[in-house]
């Protein structure tokens, strides 16, 4: 297996344009996992993404940025949450490893993600989008990755799916109960 060296700071994870924001970050051992919350305050400019080709407003003033990084799976999650606390997207980064350091949480991107838009974003029902799929392919084209772990990216994207699909993903499960217990403090 290759060494792979993407490590990720979840603090760093989907802020380009943000110019102010809050982020806690804490353990939860029920869940054997980090939580960071992101909460945006400012923005150079919202952002945008197009979902059943309708513009849908994805991050802005007053979102939300809900992250897990569980210490026993090899993907991270982050929930996308509007200033109606209504739930856009669970995005999952597979990966080939999470870790803690010095109470941070960082992620070792292995390209391929998972994303799980709601009706909030999509105006209709829920669907599983595969993203990224070229750039681990191109990965292993220019062995950044092995074979091994090409094939691991799609285990854990199809162990993600399957999860989602029969409603078991304990991340997806807790919808906004983790930002509310946050906004609170009772994390």
């Amino acid at each position: 297996m290759k060494i792979l060296n993407k490590w990720v700071d979840v603090r760093e994870k989907q802020v380009r344009e943000v110019q102010e924001m809050d982020i806690t970050i804490q353990k939860s051992e029920e869940l054997n996992a980090y939580i960071t919350l992101k909460e945006i305050k400012k923005l150079k400019q919202p952002h945008y993404v197009y979902i059943n080709g309708e513009k849908i407003k994805k991050l802005d003033e007053k979102y939300t940025i809900l992250e897990y990084t569980p210490l026993n799976e090899c993907y991270n999650v982050r929930v996308h949450i509007n200033d109606k606390l209504e739930i856009l997207e669970y995005y999952f980064d597979i990966t080939n490893g999470n870790e803690i350091r010095e109470g941070i949480p960082f992620y070792n991107d292995l390209y391929l993600d998972v994303v799980y838009y709601q009706p909030a974003a999509t105006k209709a029902g829920t669907y599983i989008h595969l993203d990224d799929q070229n750039e681990l392919k191109e990965a292993l084209q220019k062995d950044i990755i092995d074979e091994e772990q090409y094939n691991f990216a799609y285990k854990i994207t199809d162990k993600v799916i399957k999860e989602i699909k029969e409603n078991k993903n304990i991340f997806v499960n807790r919808g906004i109960e983790d930002y509310l217990k946050f906004r609170k403090n009772k994390i």
